[in-house]
């Protein structure tokens, strides 16, 4: 067995999704913002839905909705204009949970739907 990245987070889209049409696939591209342990602490993760998963993505979510995201974690690693090494976490997601938005932050209840990937449509 190999060594595999699986992550969750549970955090608010930063921006509406953006979807690219690949020779194979979609994607669906969006960034989370995650809170630390204090509130000031936020953290930003990139994303990226392939498939049935980014297609529910870009339907259903949009700026500020709360979402729960399970997938891979990946390193991009690339190097800039200027010739320094850069790199960032990137999150493949398999699975998305949609728990609501900031309106339905007051909500007692928040309405859940969960989306699984299927593993074919991931294009690596």
């Amino acid at each position: 067995m190999s060594d595999i990245a699986n992550i969750t987070i549970v955090g608010r889209l930063t921006r509406n999704p953006e979807t690219t049409e690949t020779s194979s696939s979609s994607v669906a591209k969006f960034s989370l913002a995650v809170n630390g342990w204090k509130d000031d602490d936020v953290s930003y993760i990139d994303c990226d839905a392939w498939g049935n998963v980014g297609k529910i993505v870009q339907q259903h979510c949009e700026k500020g909705k709360q979402v729960v995201v399970a997938g891979t974690l990946r390193i991009d690693k690339w190097e800039d204009k200027d010739g320094n090494k850069r790199s960032k976490p990137v999150v493949n997601v398999r699975d998305v949970t949609l728990l609501g938005s900031k309106d339905d932050a007051k909500a007692t209840e928040p309405k859940q739907e969960k989306v699984e990937e299927n593993q074919d449509d991931i294009p690596f």
